[in-house]
């Protein structure tokens, strides 16, 4: 095994590299006389197990992502048990600067090989001769071969495991437990494959190696080719299966989108009834999608990204652009998301002037009944005015709230048919003027029973003077029977009767006027909307008359 074959790493273990070198050149140093008189007495026998290393090193098979293996390590074991530790730490040498030319590698793993492949082949022969000099029996040499084998792979796989781990900042124990254990009998079969070789050179002399060695270098050298062939198979399968990564990432991404965009729309569409409430919607819809905040302004002059319909600047968007801001997504959406929303801004305009018609039109059928009962003059607006803002606190809004407004204008309508004498009465009525004055919230659902009306309207209209205890006209509802928007009415109406002047009596004040209902809840009027009253008149005093209401004015 070889740093060589390793990828390029983030650092250089520089200190271990000075190490390892000094103490091989040490070794080959005590050494050289020893090794000069093995490589002349056997110059023959260090080149063929040189020569079978070599081969054997050229022909390492790489394993994919874990680097490299080869039998280099026979041949080197082998020239060490025929020759000695000192020849074989020369051969290791060689082998390094071998392996560093053949690979292209970095200079100091270069040199970093050649030290621990010199130290790894010399601590193996070194341990072979100690323990097998004496035996003559392959069988008993068996055990020295599998020692020095060990020994061979600790110094070799030891230090490159150290290597790497200074190099990658992880623990030597994991490093090799990820890289090398898988290759311990790998290692330990080298030992008796040393063995083997040096037996058939001993005996058959370089015919007897070939013999031996070419079946297993052909084997490693198809086996190379093999896994190139299939590492190349592998990189195209994982660039093809990364390209289906992307574009499944895409894909998800483009869903991602869609959606936004449909729940975009749907919301849109939701609140196109109102102008406001669909500004509010959009600038929180937008700066979910963007991660910013969002303003969207109305005008031809607004600034920011412009929203044009019918071919008219009709709004403008203001995009805070910090880091949050995803500039490629709302790149993706903007062509989809402005002509949408500035659309639906449009229709939105649309519908607040037909609206905007819609009640004037209603304002004006209702001055035509006050015109008959001249004392109710700017009534209707003003119980409408304040009927809206009970609503909007009881959580009404858009086309219901529209309706409790529409209502609130048209509840007395059926007064157009009740004689101007009992309008017109300066006094109380009497029991058959009142008999007829009950009638007109039934004439009142009856003129609009043939509109196509929101259903609220008619409740107000023929409901608005029920009481919660019953006692009310025309059908004498109790509680909860009475429609919500009925009893919203029925207070908006019921103060500003009480605060306007009469042909028989003065306007009340409007802390009289609110005492008077207070005294009047739970009977006449429902609790929960005059507490919505009493919110709306600490909250919206100049709706009331003056913005100086005095503070008794509210209940604490």
């Amino acid at each position: 095994m070889s740093a060589a074959s390793e990828p390029e790493q983030r650092g250089d273990p520089n200190f271990l590299i000075s190490m390892v070198t000094s103490a091989a050149a040490a070794a080959l140093a005590v050494t050289a006389v020893h090794t000069w008189h093995g490589i002349e007495a056997r110059p023959w026998a260090f080149l063929a197990f040189f020569g079978l290393a070599a081969a054997l090193t050229l022909a390492s098979v790489e394993v994919y992502g874990r680097g490299s293996i080869s039998g280099s390590g026979t041949g080197l074991l082998a020239l060490g048990f025929a020759l000695g530790a000192g020849p074989a730490m020369v051969a290791g040498a060689l082998m390094g600067i071998t392996n560093l030319v053949a690979r292209r590698g970095r200079i100091n793993r270069g040199v970093f090989d050649a030290a621990q492949f010199s130290l790894a082949a010399g601590g193996g022969a070194a341990v072979y001769h100690l323990f097998g000099w004496e035996h003559r029996s392959p069988f008993l040499l068996a055990g020295p071969a599998l020692a020095a084998a060990g020994t061979y792979m600790a110094i070799n796989v030891g230090l490159l495991s150290w290597a790497m781990s200074l190099a990658q900042g992880e623990r030597v124990g994991a490093v090799w437990k990820e890289r090398f254990r898988w290759m311990i009998p790998y290692y330990l079969v080298s030992g008796l494959l040393a063995l083997a070789l040096i037996r058939a050179y001993d005996a058959l002399g370089l015919t007897g190696l070939l013999a031996f060695a070419l079946p297993a270098l052909m084997m490693m050298v198809s086996q190379r080719q093999y896994v190139s062939r299939t590492r190349r198979s592998v990189e195209d399968v994982r660039a093809a299966n990364e390209e289906l990564q992307a574009t499944n990432a895409k894909l998800a991404e483009r869903n991602e989108d869609l959606q936004a965009l449909f729940q975009f729309a749907g919301g849109l569409a939701a609140h196109s009834h109102d102008a406001i409430a669909l500004i509010g919607y959009a600038e929180d819809a937008l700066s979910k999608l963007t991660g910013v905040h969002a303003e969207v302004t109305l005008g031809e002059t607004a600034e920011g990204i412009g929203l044009v319909a019918g071919g008219k600047r009709i709004a403008g968007i203001d995009l805070d652009e910090n880091g949050s801001f995803d500039p490629e997504r709302w790149n993706r959406l903007r062509d989809a998301l402005l002509p949408q929303l500035a659309t639906a801004l449009e229709s939105a305009q649309l519908v607040d002037e037909v609206r905007r018609r819609h009640l004037a039109t209603i304002a004006a059928l209702s001055r035509s009944m006050e015109a008959k009962d001249y004392y109710t003059g700017g009534h209707t607006e003003r119980v409408a005015d304040v009927a809206v803002a009970i609503g909007r606190r009881l959580g009404y809004e858009g086309a219901d709230l529209d309706a409790v407004e529409v209502g609130a204008l048209l509840h007395d309508i059926g007064k157009i048919g009740i004689p101007e004498a009992v309008l017109h009465k300066p006094g109380p009525l009497d029991e058959d003027e009142w008999a007829l004055m009950k009638k007109h919230p039934v004439i009142s659902d009856y003129i609009l029973s043939e509109v196509d009306l929101h259903p609220f309207v008619r409740q107000i209209a023929r409901w608005s003077h029920e009481r919660i205890d019953g006692t009310g006209y025309p059908d004498r509802l109790v509680g909860d029977d009475i429609p919500i928007p009925a009893r919203i009415v029925l207070v908006a109406d019921a103060l500003d009767a009480l605060t306007t002047d009469r042909p028989y009596r003065k306007g009340r004040s409007l802390s009289a006027a609110l005492v008077e209902l207070r005294e009047h809840t739970g009977t006449q009027f429902c609790p929960t909307v005059m507490a919505a009253l009493e919110r709306a008149v600490l909250e919206e005093p100049e709706l009331f008359g003056d913005p100086r209401i005095e503070s008794d004015a509210v209940a604490a």
